[in-house]
């Protein structure tokens, strides 16, 4: 039961219920559901259960009893039994009117949120999309949106009776969670549907990944794939996660060329496609230019650099449609006199496309002037590594994503981990926080927003990567992080302690992860709980082939060898080894690829070598961050492990199923005290 369900209980006392047979009946339920709320707020569980049972005994179709009774169910793993209760509770009110309807509406919403739950942790993603897109009709929150998106992340396809096109839309461009993890569904979704589907899918079936000139899309083609929607929102939020969408979209970023060349500007009110070419443009700024580029194209693309060149020193107008191209292929950054740019007016969409590339730029360039550096940063690989992501920042974000529900990090812990001792954190006065190895600032945003009364300090190696975060943080208007550029290996002498410690991504980069682990573990005070991220040695032996394949090439890390090898790779039929590499979202921009194939340092790890540290170290393994569906097979497997925090038996069951932890180890720990 999460904070604001907690909420939304305390006051069921009070509000209209299914009629008992008598009054007496009726004051004993509403004394027994109070009862019930006091004991789930306090997590005593059996005795909310006995009280729910209770209430159903004397009306077995009470609302809430069923609702609140299902949730309990969920909490402790009895994912069948919720999904009886809470399907039920809904029977008796989604199919009535509102006038007949015995409960509120928003209890009826968070009854079809709490459903959707229980149907991901059972492994039905699809019937948990219709849940969640139902509870969206009847309230939209913070909440819900996620839930549609954590729907969304678990589902291959839909059944075409739901649409989601206009909610998946929304959440890319609002976003209601972090735009990446729609990208492949939107893909997938956009290819199988509409009329954009059937461009790309008779694109796909003629184009060959081996042409050795671009192709070209009919200006009739353009002019019907521009009013997409859900495409416009992907291409504007994140970059593409689907090679033959990529293909496509490179055979547009040419057609658009090509028109810019012939100075052929869309007609007159056809802003639909401007807008288009403006999102396409962005998208290739996200992505860092990871499309295939011939000969031809650098060509042409160096002609409209001149003419601009031309234009400015001249003061003469220059062709939006032109200025689209060019920042299609190359940052407007890099262009001569390129400050100029912003002292002309644009029309609004087209403003926006040079902010991205040249006020934004601006102010990291300045924020970088004022960011401390705490520690030296020496030693071959801290060198090489910060190098690698003061070119390369990683990851490249748009747009923060919802917290959801605000709450302290104490609840959000003891809701995770009911029976862990967490008193340090519910004492504290203000909860201190360590975001080490913070990248881009991504997720030091995410938890200073969600956590209230939480200070969160994040340092990182790479000062680009540091000025990207702070720039981010400083248009939220967020008060509570702190950055400085520091070693992780040096870390400890900066005379600090922390409540939480947050490591996901970054030990695993060190000259020695383990290291690493014990300079942060000497500044987490006693109790306190740590979250690590590790690279899997299982999971990403999908990458082997990848990775051999570039050795052999000799391939380098520079943004044009990534290039030229991505499309090599992408060349390979799917039956081979190779192709596997496709599957992985950071295949598709510039810095997550070089993150991915041509990092200068990666450990890997396995479930003993981790097993072996926490005992060495007397820290306990709480748990791990995975989707609930993940969680719902391995407790259907291993009945037993009632924590789910058996790492022997995690062993089996990541052996069984090696994609698992395909992105990392995610986990919590907390420290003896």
């Amino acid at each position: 039961m999460n904070r604001k369900q907690r909420r939304a209980a305390a006051k069921l006392g009070g509000h209209a219920v299914s009629p008992p047979t008598t009054a007496s009946g009726a004051s004993n339920i509403s004394e027994l559901l109070a009862r019930a709320v006091r004991h789930h707020q306090a997590g005593q569980l059996a005795e909310a259960e006995g009280c729910y049972r209770n209430i159903l005994a004397i009306d077995e179709n009470h609302f809430h009893g069923l609702h609140l009774f299902g949730v309990l169910a969920q909490q402790v793993g009895r994912s069948d039994l919720a999904e009886q209760l809470i399907r039920k509770a809904i029977a008796l009110n989604d199919s009535v009117s509102r006038s007949t309807r015995t409960v509120a509406r928003r209890d009826l919403a968070d009854a079809h949120s709490n459903f959707s739950i229980v149907l991901m942790s059972l492994g039905r993603p699809v019937e948990a999309l219709g849940a969640i897109q139902r509870s969206i009709e009847l309230e939209e929150t913070d909440n819900t949106k996620l839930l549609f998106v954590q729907c969304l992340q678990s589902s291959n396809s839909v059944s075409q009776d739901i649409d989601v096109r206009d909610n998946l839309a929304r959440a890319l461009s609002e976003p209601w969670g972090r735009p990446i993890d729609l990208a492949r569904f939107a893909a997938n979704l956009i290819k199988r549907h509409g009329k954009t589907g059937e461009y790309i899918r008779r694109f796909t079936s003629h184009a060959t990944a081996t042409r050795t000139q671009p192709d070209i899309i009919p200006t009739a083609e353009l002019s019907e794939i521009c009013d997409d929607p859900l495409l416009r929102s992907l291409l504007e939020a994140t970059f593409i996660f689907d090679i033959e969408l990529e293909r496509y979209l490179t055979a547009v970023r040419n057609s658009m060329l090509l028109m810019a060349i012939g100075n052929t500007e869309p007609e007159e009110g056809n802003q639909n496609l401007l807008r288009f070419f403006c999102a396409l443009s962005r998208q290739c700024f996200i992505n860092e230019y990871i499309f295939a580029c011939s000969d031809e194209e650098k060509k042409l693309v160096e002609r409209l650099q001149a003419l601009l060149a031309h234009a400015l020193d001249r003061n003469e107008s220059f062709s939006e449609l032109r200025l689209l191209a060019i920042a299609a292929y190359v940052p407007l950054g890099s262009l001569y006199a390129a400050n100029l740019l912003t002292r002309r007016r644009w029309s609004n969409s087209v403003a926006q496309v040079v902010a991205a590339h040249l006020q934004e730029a601006e102010q990291e360039r300045r924020i970088s002037a004022s960011l401390p550096c705490l520690t030296a940063i020496d030693g071959r690989v801290s060198l090489a590594v910060q190098r690698q992501y003061e070119e390369n920042p990683y990851p490249r974000w748009v747009k923060a994503s919802p917290v959801g529900l605000i709450t302290t990090i104490y609840a959000h812990l003891r809701e995770q981990f009911p029976n862990v001792d967490l008193r340090n954190l519910q004492n504290a006065k203000a909860t201190e926080i360590l975001i080490a190895g913070c990248g881009t600032g991504q997720h030091s945003i995410e938890t200073a927003r969600r956590f209230k009364g939480a200070r969160v300090f994040a340092i990182d190696l790479s000062r680009a990567s540091l000025c990207y975060a702070k720039r981010k943080t400083q248009e939220l208007g967020l008060k509570n992080i702190e950055y400085a550029q520091a070693d992780i290996l040096q870390l400890g002498g900066i005379g600090r302690t922390f409540d939480v410690i947050e490591a996901s991504g970054v030990l695993h980069h060190l000259s020695d992860p383990m290291a690493g682990w014990r300079v942060l573990l000497s500044m987490l005070r006693p109790g306190g709980i740590m979250r690590l991220g590790l690279y899997s040695r299982l999971a990403r032996r999908e990458l082997d082939a990848a990775r051999a394949f570039i050795a052999q090439r000799g391939c380098g890390s520079s943004a044009e060898e990534i290039r030229r090898c991505r499309q090599e790779l992408a060349s390979f039929g799917e039956d081979m080894a190779v192709a596997r590499v496709l599957d992985w979202g950071d295949f598709f921009s510039i810095s997550a690829c070089r993150d991915l194939l041509f990092h200068v340092q990666e450990h890997q790890i396995s479930l003993w070598e981790i097993e072996d540290f926490l005992r060495q170290n007397e820290l306990r393994f709480l748990g791990f961050i995975l989707p609930n569906d993940v969680r719902g097979k391995f407790r259907s497997r291993f009945p037993s492990d009632t924590t789910s925090a058996d790492l022997a038996l995690w062993h089996i069951f990541e052996t069984e199923n090696p994609a698992t932890f395909r992105g990392m180890y995610q986990f919590w720990v907390q420290k003896a005290e």
